[in-house]
């Protein structure tokens, strides 16, 4: 009987310590990919280039993502993990609709620039990422913005306006500028954030009401 129990204690030590390998092997693989996305950009980098800046081997990669494509995705998708994160303590606390549309904003402009590594992946990344923009893991973004605006619509905090063309609108205008913001020097997310929340007000009282 304790021979038993020792040998399932064992089991599950190693299995603990396969799964453990296994989580730090894909985050190394994934911050090796953030840093080689941000220098190379998507089209000029590598499988080769990722592995190269990990202790892993090379086949080691393809026990956690199909291809280059793959890891893109999963590195895109952590950062919308983290976007989603910080929209709940932005917009959907919001109490007026300057507020929703600034928390909107000022979250995404300032996670953007808030390290240099993450810069440069959005400066030489963009038309990588629009492809990615009806995956799974980035359309949560849009679906979170959408249950938003429908919560802010049900608080009184915004008119009753189209859902799905307001969500489209500030979604758009939140990439679009972020792709000028970051090709500015200096990068001024706040003036990016202020332009955009003074648009969507100046034209929020214009639009049909449904």
């Amino acid at each position: 009987m304790g021979d038993d129990s020792q040998v399932t204690a064992e089991q599950r030590e190693r299995s603990g310590r396969r799964e453990q390998n296994k989580a730090e092997n894909r985050t190394a693989l994934l911050k090796a990919a953030r840093a080689v996305f941000a220098e190379m950009g998507y089209g000029a980098a590598s499988v080769r280039d990722i592995v190269r800046r990990t202790d892993l081997a090379s086949g080691t990669f393809y026990n956690y993502f199909k291809d280059k494509d793959e890891i893109f995705e999963a590195v895109v998708g952590e950062l919308t993990g983290e976007l989603l994160k910080r929209h709940k303590n932005g917009r959907a606390r919001a109490t007026t609709a300057e507020a929703f549309f600034r928390g909107h904003y000022a979250v995404y402009f300032e996670f953007i620039v808030e390290d240099a590594e993450l810069l440069a992946l959005a400066r030489k990344n963009f038309t990588a990422i629009r492809t990615l923009l009806d995956k799974p893991d980035v359309r949560a973004l849009a679906l979170a913005l959408n249950e938003d605006i429908r919560a802010a619509i049900a608080a009184g905090v915004l008119p009753h306006v189209d859902i799905g063309y307001l969500a489209a609108a500030m979604s758009g205008i939140a990439f679009e500028i972020s792709v000028i913001m970051v090709g500015r020097d200096p990068v001024d997310p706040a003036a990016a954030a202020d332009f955009a929340t003074r648009l969507m007000m100046g034209g929020l009282d214009r639009l049909p009401r449904r």
